[in-house]
């Protein structure tokens, strides 16, 4: 029975990882939305010596 308490608990924890790892890549892709779509004090006017502009759909 002390075997079925290490199994769950075991599981509990990489449960609760899962979690972890899920919430942080969230946040992730809402700081990069944010970036992408937040107001026009955030971007970088386009140069005519570097970088390349993209259209991105979503």
């Amino acid at each position: 029975m002390a075997e079925l308490g290490a199994i769950s608990s075991y599981v509990l924890s990489v449960q609760q990882m899962q979690m972890s790892l899920i919430k942080n890549a969230i946040e992730m892709q809402q700081q990069v939305m944010e970036t992408l779509l937040g107001d026009s004090a955030a971007v970088v006017p386009p140069s005519e010596n570097l970088g390349h502009n993209i259209d991105i759909s979503i």
